[in-house]
């Protein structure tokens, strides 16, 4: 039996597990759960002779002490270890990887009868001894790893993550593999975030947090523990809860009722519809709101429409207090913004509070514009005529805003249009209604008069009929849309046929080139940032490291570093750098991208792992053309890293997309820099800076399929107003006749 007790291991200053003690006997799975960064990897890695950890631990498998013996050693004491990035060697053969498991003294007396069950237990080797291990699939590799392990003989096996970006019935295959390994006498100390597969199999558990155990017994019994279920199996508590149902869990957030605002008023639906959004973490309803019909989205056009003569006659200053009062007001609302983010999509949250600050931000920039909507004095060749270009309001204007980032792109799609004059009908996201009405409160509560904002909500199934009514509403004279490339193009067609200008902020591909004279550490500081923040659920993410081949060996493994020390998890629990993917689809799909990579030859340096919707920074080396993750927006936390050779070809894979948001580049030889930043098919690029970059003054918006137009300072005022030539006759006109 391995017994532990009293483990205590330190990063520096920071300490990733206290006071553990733990149990594993033989023919026995012990199933070790946990969020990301709790400390059950490093708990892997100090049994197995990796880490060191402080005076006074113990470490001992069947009363011989291991405490502080190097690796080699534990692995002859009987205990082998399959680490998260499985740890075989990729230009070997399937033969020469289980050969080099036998190594250990213990082992090599029986190392044929061992090649047998293991092929028998994982027959797919059989078929590949010849193959080399770096051209097999993700689960083809992750048995190898473990055949590897099983060759030296052990008596209990360590596995971290052996599930990690395994398709469902390679999964299943995997666990009734671990079920035959334990019934032939081995102990299983498996750390997992399958946390539904591994209770089935598993005898008993522990749950780590932040390095303590805080619960632990039979797998059945934690099957049924109201922490366990919500925090790791997505279920509610049962009816009745066990004696350690007390223990700490997250707190339930509680569903929010959502209706609509119509000229300044609480507006449920037509025969009071309704539909909901459910928290993507535990499946929850998070909000519930009213279901717009196309009745409904008129009745906002038309109090739009009736409310504009005033507010566009109302002086700039007047509007520009109102903008800034409401700033003042959402900022005031921020923990409520937080908490329905969290609840609506999974956000953590300090990009709940980075979203209210923007958002301020804008409604303040756009305060400021009220008195830059400036005309111009045209000279003209006629003797007394005084030409004007002059700029008013064109009425009412649809903003179309998305989930992601909700709380700025909700404000952005309606503060320039107020400050120039216009009302607005604001569509909220069907993934985040709340979200998007807390926005028209804080207008309301800054006095913003009836009618001049609206807000109205509609279930996912309605919403093609409620945008096209609302764009193809006489009063609706511009159209806003921040989205998807291919929801994008609906929504211009539609603004087409009705001739109505249509402003698209769309999808991205966002590359990152980094030059063989760039700053590694800032090119991996803001590589991480741009590709992992919110998830990676943002346009302007990075989405591809486009690195020169004389600096891409160091880059890489520092980028892996910093990827592998984010931690993710549910942001409800505490803080975290990732929080939850915005739909177990979401990340099904993002896995796919990776599965599909790794397969077709592509290295998995950090990350992979998927549990639900918690998705932990991903960094996929050499990837090609021919992975799909090259060419498809992966919206997750996902970066692909391509090597090239020269700048020409670095600009080359560059534009090798459809997109063409927002591009980086990192060099210290800033005119060489500038020079490729000229080249690159973008409408944002930033030298020596993130990807995702945003602020309310500048010109915000792209080329190519990533759409057109620009929001932003004085670029939106164009995107807001009717140019229109006057004319003033000053003196008697002549003419012909």
């Amino acid at each position: 039996m391995l017994r532990i007790e009293d483990l205590s291991v330190s990063y520096g200053r920071h300490r990733a597990l206290d006071g553990v003690a733990l149990t594993a006997g033989a023919a026995e799975i012990v199933v070790v759960l946990g969020a990301n960064g709790a400390g059950k990897s490093t708990l892997l890695k100090t049994i197995g002779g990796l880490l060191a950890p402080h005076p006074g631990a113990s470490i001992a498998l069947d009363g011989e002490p291991l405490t502080g013996k190097p690796a080699h050693d534990v692995v002859e004491a009987g205990i082998a270890l399959v680490p998260e990035g499985r740890g075989i060697f990729g230009e070997l053969t399937v033969r020469e990887n289980l050969q080099l498991g036998a190594y250990p003294a213990r082992a090599r007396a029986g190392e044929k009868a061992n090649l047998d069950r293991i092929l028998a237990l994982f027959p797919r080797l059989s078929e590949r001894m010849s193959q080399t291990a770096r051209t097999m699939s993700g689960g083809e590799q992750q048995m190898l790893a473990i055949g590897r392990a099983l060759m030296s003989a052990p008596k209990l096996l360590l596995l971290d993550e052996p599930s990690l970006g395994l398709s469902p019935r390679v999964c299943r295959e995997l666990f009734a593999a671990l079920a035959r390994i334990k019934a032939d006498g081995i102990g299983i100390l498996l750390v997992e975030q399958n946390a539904t597969a591994s209770l089935a199999i598993a005898d008993r558990g522990y749950v780590v947090e932040t390095g303590r155990v805080t619960l632990h017994g039979p797998a059945p019994a934690l099957r049924e523990n109201p922490a366990v279920r919500r925090a790791y199996l997505g279920l509610p508590a049962p009816a009745t809860s066990s004696p350690e149902g007390n223990n700490p869990q997250p707190t339930r957030s509680p569903m929010l009722d959502v209706t609509m605002m119509v000229n300044d008023k609480d507006t449920p639906a037509a025969a009071g519809r309704t539909f909901e959004r459910l928290n993507p973490i535990t499946g929850e309803v998070a909000s519930r709101a009213s279901a717009a019909t196309i009745a409904d989205a008129n009745a906002a056009a038309d109090a739009a429409a009736a409310a504009f003569p005033a507010w566009s006659e109302m002086g700039p200053n007047a509007r520009r207090a109102i903008l800034n009062l409401a700033a003042d007001k959402l900022e005031a609302r921020a923990e409520d913004f937080a908490e329905a983010m969290t609840a609506e999509i999974g956000a953590a949250a300090p990009w709940a509070h980075f979203n209210v600050h923007l958002a301020a931000g804008m409604l303040r920039e756009a305060a400021a514009m009220t008195t830059q909507i400036a005309g111009e004095v045209i000279p003209s060749d006629v003797p007394g005529l005084v030409a004007f270009g002059h700029r008013q309001p064109v009425g009412v204007v649809l903003g179309i805003a998305p989930w992601n980032a909700p709380v700025i792109l909700g404000v952005r799609a309606l503060a320039m249009p107020l400050a120039c004059g216009n009302t607005v009908v604001l569509k909220a996201s069907e993934i985040c209604p709340a979200t998007h009405r807390l926005i028209g409160e804080a207008l309301h509560d800054a006095g913003l008069p009836a009618g001049v904002l609206n807000v109205v909500t509609n279930a996912p199934e309605d919403a093609p009929a409620v945008v096209e009514a609302l764009i193809a509403h006489p009063a609706v004279r511009r159209v806003n849309f921040t989205g998807s490339t291919r929801v994008g193009r609906i929504v211009a067609e539609i603004a087409a046929k009705h001739l109505k200008p249509v402003l698209l902020e769309l999808g991205g591909k966002a590359p990152c080139i980094v030059l063989d004279d760039a700053d590694l550490d800032a090119a991996v500081a803001g590589a991480a940032f741009g590709a992992f923040a919110n998830q990676g659920q943002i346009c302007m993410a990075t989405e591809r490291i486009v690195v020169m081949d004389a600096v891409a060996d160091a880059f890489v493994q520092k980028l892996a570093a910093k990827a592998a020390a984010l931690p993710a998890g549910d942001p409800r629990k505490g803080p975290v750098v990732l929080g939850s993917l915005v739909s177990r689809e979401a990340a099904e799909r993002v896995g796919g991208l990776v599965q599909d990579a790794v397969a077709k030859g592509a290295e998995l340096l950090a990350g992979g792992k998927i549990d639900g919707t918690i998705m932990n920074a991903t960094v996929i080396d050499r990837v090609t053309p021919t992975m799909r993750l090259y060419t498809e927006e992966s919206f997750g936390p996902v970066v692909a890293v391509v090597r090239v050779g020269s700048i020409d070809e670095a600009v080359r894979v560059a534009n090798d997309t459809e997109y063409g948001l927002s591009a980086a580049v990192f060099g210290r030889d800033i005119p060489r820099a500038m020079a490729v930043a000229r080249r690159i098919e973008s409408g944002i690029c930033h030298i020596n800076g993130p990807t995702v970059h945003d602020e309310a003054q500048m010109p915000f918006g792209g080329v190519k399929a990533s759409g057109y137009g620009r929001f932003g300072g004085r670029a939106a005022i164009a995107e807001f107003t009717e140019l229109r030539w006057i004319t003033v006759a000053t003196t008697p006109r002549h003419y012909p006749f």
